[in-house]
């Protein structure tokens, strides 16, 4: 996102003058950097707001890389926290604010709200610590995004199986959480690339919670009064969805399964092979995430909003993905630092960034 010189400015003085009554002396010092200005012994932070399937695949990504930074040198120390209560802002507030007192270079924060911890996070870049904010856009005087576009995963969870139908037949969009950000853009850029397909009807929209038990739930309410149902993109839960058409002895249709080692095995020894595919956002962001801080704390020029490719599974890459995770881990993309540079300079030019290949 960019903002306006002026506000920045007017925000971050503020933000400042907040901070100095609690946080004084609460800035680390000078971070050490080689002769080439690569940052050195980086004390880095990460703070989740809540935990699920695809936030651990997340933080072990995190884990993995900055370990890997520790051995080199680039990381001192790492730390990850996860706030306690169902999503609470106040109390990841609170806990931000404790691990401000260790002075970190880098705070990371999974937010559990785009906007009741903006003070926290300005706080936090007045004490002189880089913060990046992962998985969620937010509105801030400072501190850099890095994070998926849910428009582009409304896309990425369509597109694929109209072009798979040919472009017409009945479909069953399989919604979200209705009423969220995230589902609001989801479904309205769903809605723009429909408005292209006359020969596309939606015959029902359920609400599956992005959730393959609730889409099952769902699908089996409604199916016995459906015509036959081509495809049911949306926000996966593809693994319920066939389940609830095979218990009606239907024909499977076009799925969209989620990207979690147990559905992607699932999906292949189902031997499903009709175009079915998968799209979620992208735990692997993290690792991009440190990259960009890292960059950051370099000197380098970073965007502050860095809107980075989703993970899509298609049939080519099912096999791969099948031998590669566990059963409750999640698909990644492969960021490191050459692909994390690339992708920042794709978006300083205005140009597509491009999905790290396979390893």
């Amino acid at each position: 996102m960019t903002f306006p010189t002026t506000r920045r400015m007017l925000a971050a003085a503020a933000a400042t003058a907040i901070s100095a009554l609690v946080l004084a002396g609460c800035a680390g010092s000078p971070t050490d950097t080689t002769a080439g200005g690569e940052p050195q012994g980086l004390k880095v932070a990460l703070s989740n707001g809540f935990v699920n399937g695809w936030r651990l695949t997340l933080i072990d990504k995190f884990e993995t890389e900055a370990a890997k930074l520790k051995e080199s040198g680039v990381v001192s120390d790492y730390s990850v926290v996860n706030a306690p209560g169902e999503n609470s802002a106040t109390e990841q507030a609170s806990q931000i604010r404790s691990l401000m007192l260790q002075n970190p270079d880098v705070l990371m924060v999974i937010p559990a709200s785009s906007t009741a911890l903006v003070p926290v996070i300005e706080e936090a870049c007045a004490a002189g610590i880089t913060v990046v904010i992962v998985d969620a856009d937010m509105d801030t005087s400072c501190g850099v995004v890095v994070r998926n576009d849910y428009g582009q995963w409304g896309a990425d969870s369509l597109q694929p199986a109209l072009d798979a139908i040919d472009g017409k037949g009945d479909i069953i969009l399989n919604r979200g959480v209705i009423g969220s950000q995230p589902d609001e853009a989801f479904y309205a850029r769903q809605q723009e690339i429909l408005a292209g397909y006359p020969d596309v009807k939606v015959a029902a929209e359920v609400n599956g919670f992005c959730d393959a038990a609730t889409a099952q739930k769902e699908i089996v309410a409604i199916l016995g009064s459906m015509p036959t149902i081509a495809a049911v993109p949306g926000c996966i839960g593809g693994m319920g969805v066939v389940q609830a058409f095979q218990s009606a002895g239907r024909d499977i249709p076009v799925v969209v399964f989620d990207t979690d080692g147990k559905s992607l095995s699932f999906w292949k020894e189902s031997g499903i092979d009709n175009g079915s595919f998968a799209a979620l956002t992208d735990p692997g962001q993290i690792v991009a995430a440190l990259y960009a801080a890292i960059a950051k704390l370099r000197g380098d020029e970073v965007p502050d909003d860095v809107v980075l490719p989703l993970v899509q599974v298609t049939q080519e890459n099912l096999d791969y993905w099948v031998e590669t995770l566990g059963t409750d881990e999640y698909a990644a993309n492969a960021w490191d630092e050459a692909t994390t540079d690339a992708a920042i300079a794709a978006l300083l030019a205005g140009d597509d960034v491009a999905t790290p290949a396979l390893p």
